[in-house]
């Protein structure tokens, strides 16, 4: 698998608010190969203060599902905790201004996004992120690729 090299994507990201999707996150939590090490660049990267990491409340919850489907309920619940206290970082709840965004940017092609991505995607304009951190292929087809950082190269 070809991936983004650590150094381009601390390049594609650093000094800049990046909106964080539910698949990196699990990346981290669950190790997933061969991109855990990628994601934790981007979450070391937002801990020291060289990013600003926006999390949209629904990747938090899709999540925390993880562990709720398997019955840790106690590991899902520090999941939310630690990612709601991450510094240098904002959750985004979903309310009527985070809707407003949805459909209102002619660059997004919003018919490829699926309504839950949509949400995400709607948080990151609500608070004028400058990139998405996404290895969703939904997200790849939907956004102008100067808006995306994607892991695969492919």
């Amino acid at each position: 698998m070809n991936t983004i090299t650590p150094s381009a994507l601390k390049k594609a990201i650093k000094g800049k608010k990046v909106l964080i999707d539910t698949n990196i996150i699990i990346y981290l939590t669950d190790s997933v190969k061969p991109y855990e090490h990628l994601s934790r660049l981007v979450f070391n990267l937002i801990e020291a203060g060289e990013v600003y990491g926006l999390f949209s409340a629904v990747s938090i919850a899709e999540v925390m599902q993880g562990p709720l489907k398997k019955g840790l309920n106690d590991k899902a619940a520090d999941v939310k905790k630690y990612l709601l206290n991450f510094p240098n970082s904002f959750c985004q709840m979903i309310d009527s201004e985070v809707l407003e965004q949805i459909g209102i940017n002619n660059q997004i092609k919003w018919q490829k996004l699926r309504t839950i991505d949509s949400l995400i995607v709607a948080s990151a304009l609500n608070n004028s992120a400058d990139k998405i951190v996404s290895n969703d292929l939904h997200f790849k087809k939907a956004l102008p690729k100067d808006q995306i950082v994607y892991f695969d190269r492919t």
